[in-house]
């Protein structure tokens, strides 16, 4: 489905809900310090985070063996599409699904800001976008939290 930064993204069937999901391969988990911090930053985060327009981390994947491993797999939500695709589609948005895709976006970082969490990379790109326009905040790789998620609250 796509490539990024720390991995490579598959959609799969996930056996226990028999749903579509996202598959998050990451090679080379440990080869970088910093990359392997972001990494276990952004599980860290996710697994936190409940807002229906941030992306919803359902498992990771245990290894095999976990003393010699070096690749990670992470099981998330699956969206249809990115805002970026959708920009540069030929698809035209009517003004009530563009109002609707911002308005989502900002209950999202609203969410995010009250959890004391900040994206740092949000971009089209990290935005998923479903066709109900329902949004997905995605790729948490840069993200800091202040404080802590203790005070989060769910607003839409």
């Amino acid at each position: 489905m796509g490539q990024g930064s720390y991995g490579s993204v598959c959609s799969a069937i996930h056996k226990p809900t028999q749903k579509k999901v996202a598959i998050k391969k990451m090679d080379g988990v440990f080869d970088d310090e910093i990359d392997c911090k972001r990494i276990l930053r952004e599980i860290d985060l996710l697994r936190k985070l409940n807002h229906p327009y941030v992306i919803n981390i359902l498992e990771v994947i245990e290894p095999a063996n976990t003393e010699t491993f070096d690749t990670l797999y992470v099981v998330l939500e699956l969206a249809e599409s990115d805002l970026k695709k959708v920009i540069k589609s030929a698809i035209h948005l009517q003004i009530k699904h563009i109002q609707t895709v911002v308005y989502n976006l900002l209950c999202a970082v609203k969410y995010l800001h009250s959890a004391n969490v900040l994206h740092r990379d949000l971009k089209p790109a990290n935005v998923l976008v479903n066709e109900d326009c329902s949004v997905k905040i995605c790729d948490f790789g840069l993200a800091r939290s202040i404080s802590g998620l203790e005070s989060a609250t769910c607003i839409i």
